[in-house]
């Protein structure tokens, strides 16, 4: 009985131990993810290109380090202000870096259909909801009311030779499988989106969408790992600026 007893009690160290040690590694390794993910913004950050600049020679630099950059993307009142890139398919930068290092963090990208010079009526870029708000991991303070984008409501897209500044309009919460995700050809699919996007809004925006410009979308996870929530914010182009 004595022996019997002394194997459980074995066992349930053994298993505490284990446990233990396991946990430790998840979070040094989560600590090891979000430690990479700002040494990347940092060190990319003296490449970000400038409103009123020439930009060629930071466009430059970022194409030497990776190809399929097309972009750069920073949101007012959030941690958001990485390059874009623009993948094969959307899977590779879901797991990939701006280096092409493999990491959870990945990279914000442009949906892989989209046209590369933002000429689309709606352009979807994507990015992680990572806990410690870098990549889009910002998008959660918006959504859950504790940053609010009123005073300075706008996004920016420089590219090699422009500038796009877009208004946001709405944002809210939804899911990867709606009809939010659609793109859209007519003025009357347009009007459409446009109206349950500020009706379900959680915030109130008094833009004007009179004139149906194009639109880009960010969107990230909202949620638990897996869940097929989404937070999805739009903007309308109010103003291209030419370097």
């Amino acid at each position: 009985m004595r022996a019997a007893d002394f194997l459980v009690s074995t066992v349930v160290v053994l298993f505490l131990v284990v446990a233990g040690a396991y946990s430790a590694y998840a979070l040094w390794d989560n600590s090891q993810v979000y430690a990479a993910a700002d040494n990347v913004q940092a060190e990319l950050l003296q490449f970000k290109p400038k409103a009123g600049a020439d930009n060629g020679a930071s466009f430059e630099e970022l194409l030497g380090i990776n190809p399929d950059v097309c972009a750069w993307v920073t949101l007012d009142n959030t941690a958001i202000d990485y390059p874009v890139v623009q993948g094969e398919d959307n899977n590779y930068y879901l797991k990939h870096s701006f280096e092409g290092e493999s990491v959870n963090a990945g990279c914000i990208f442009m949906d892989c259909e989209a046209s590369a010079d933002w000429s689309d009526r709606n352009t979807f870029v994507f990015g992680h909801n990572m806990r410690d708000e870098s990549m889009f991991g910002s998008f959660k303070n918006l959504l859950k009311g504790t940053v609010s984008c009123g005073e300075n409501p706008y996004f920016y897209i420089y590219t090699e030779d422009k500038v796009y500044i877009y208004e946001i309009f709405a944002y809210y919460e939804t899911r990867s499988t709606s009809d939010r995700f659609a793109t859209f050809t007519s003025d009357a699919s347009y009007d459409d989106y446009v109206q349950w996007a500020t009706e379900h809004s959680l915030y109130a925006s008094d833009v004007d969408l009179s004139a149906r410009g194009n639109i880009v979308s960010l969107s990230t996870c909202y949620g638990s790992a897996g869940t097929k929530k989404r937070a999805l914010l739009h903007g309308v182009l109010t103003e291209t600026v030419n370097n």
